[in-house]
């Protein structure tokens, strides 16, 4: 139940849908920049180092993230979901999200180093790659931003996010221009972008930890007492739950590129993540859009009337579709020119496999507004059947894709696969908010 307080303290009407403009418009420019960055130190990374060691280094990092989301947790929905009910939870989901960051993390880079040693070939990680692989793989024990980051966005802070994103994009883009100035070898690229990542997320931890000591914020060991146990299971619970969510959205594009490099080598795998990479920038662009419509579309439905949330879903429906269709015919006419600006020609299957990505991207863009709305009205299980079942049918799919046309079919099971679960998304939302408009009537005489 929501507390009076909360939703006393929460604006409404204009100057609810003015905040919720200013913050989108915030973050998406400091994301415009940052993926502004991204696409130059990933031409300067992919021009000076060529398809080969490019390729080698995109396996590298996509093996570490993907890790990262099989192990580590998105402990900022749940701080969001637990503390905009009662600022009073603010210490204890502290408390609970840094056990779990730090636990995580550590998990995951225990993993992250056996699995290279243990199925690294099966991925694409060559044994003379393996210690750049264990390199890259540390970066793991840097993964604490989870929490913070939650903090920030519950209290509206999304500048501090921006400029942070904004740095590191910009830092990223003077490493690999000092890298490429003084021609790196690839066991220099992989350790410098691996501690430039890493700086990335220990700065907003540390910033965690200021805030919590100059704001007297209780933090507890969450397994020294029964209640504080209970609460920590709660906890967890909800972060598996959105952490099991984003991990099958992420490994459908990791396990690409590991299908990639496994069956036709670091080359292609090169082409590959160049495409990808300039494709995800969509992501890149409304990843913190949906930082800001999430706790927005939490607070309105359980606080608005079922119909008038309906009609909303609609609304928003509509108008993302159009946007992401527009996006993506803009891409396919685009494909050549984008593709050659940023890495030049030496990726000759890139173009086409950036146009089918781009749109699979799309449809991401198009559902966003799904994710946060399901998991308020129906929890995450809807959501892990969706994405676990659409995993489970991307592998086949892109391995009998590709024999058949080659590495273009890898790309456009991507493709097949995030319509179908756009369309089992928006089903499941219009299904659930069907059933609370006709609960909220009550029954009929």
């Amino acid at each position: 139940m929501v507390e009076n307080v909360a939703v006393a303290a929460q604006p409404s009407g204009w100057a609810r849908a003015r905040r919720v403009v200013r913050d989108a418009t915030l973050t998406t420019s400091s994301s415009a920049v940052a993926a502004l960055c991204s696409i130059l130190a990933l031409a300067l990374n992919a021009r000076s180092l060529g398809p080969g060691d490019f390729g080698t280094l995109a396996v590298t990092q996509a093996y570490a993230t993907f890790i990262s989301g099989l192990c580590t947790f998105e402990s900022w929905q749940p701080v969001i979901r637990l503390c905009a009910k009662s600022r009073r939870r603010l210490g204890p989901a502290a408390s609970c999200g840094i056990a779990l960051d730090i636990s995580a993390a550590l998990f995951a880079t225990v993993v992250a180093i056996g699995g290279i040693l243990l199925f690294g070939e099966a991925i694409g990680v060559s044994r003379d790659n393996r210690l750049l692989a264990a390199i890259y793989s540390l970066t793991l024990l840097a993964s604490l931003s989870g929490t913070p980051k939650g903090m920030l966005r519950l209290d509206g802070r999304y500048d501090v996010i921006a400029g942070n994103q904004v740095a590191q994009g910009a830092a990223m883009v003077i490493v690999s221009l000092v890298l490429w100035a003084v021609d790196a070898s690839l066991l220099a690229y992989v350790t410098v972008l691996a501690a430039a990542g890493a700086f990335y997320n220990l700065t907003l931890f540390v910033r965690l930890l200021f805030r919590a000591r100059r704001e007297n914020i209780g933090l507890f060991n969450p397994l020294g007492s029964r209640s504080r146990r209970r609460f920590f299971r709660i906890f967890l619970a909800m972060a598996t739950g959105t952490s099991l969510v984003s991990t099958l959205v992420g490994a459908r594009r990791h396990v690409g590129l590991f299908l990639v490099a496994s069956l036709l080598g670091e080359v292609a795998a090169g082409s590959y993540s160049v495409a990808s990479r300039l494709a995800t920038m969509v992501s890149r662009l409304t990843g913190p859009l949906n930082q800001v419509i999430f706790p927005e579309i939490a607070r309105l439905s359980n606080a608005e009337p079922p119909d008038r949330l309906f009609r909303l879903n609609n609304h928003v429906t509509v108008l993302s579709a159009c946007a992401a269709g527009g996006m993506t015919v803009v891409a396919i006419l685009l494909q050549k020119v984008v593709v050659l600006l940023a890495v030049g020609a030496a990726y000759a299957e890139a173009p086409q496999l950036f146009a089918i990505l781009f749109a699979a991207e799309c449809f991401g863009l198009a559902g966003m507004h799904f994710n946060p709305l399901i998991q308020v009205l129906a929890g995450t299980k809807p959501l892990l059947k969706i994405l676990t079942l659409a995993t489970i049918v991307y592998l086949p799919l892109s391995l009998a894709l590709s024999g058949w046309i080659g590495i273009s079919g890898i790309a456009w099971a991507g493709l097949i696969v995030s319509a179908a679960i756009y369309a089992a998304m928006a089903m499941a939302s219009r299904s659930l908010l069907k059933r609370r408009v006709r609960m909220a009537e009550g029954p009929t005489v």
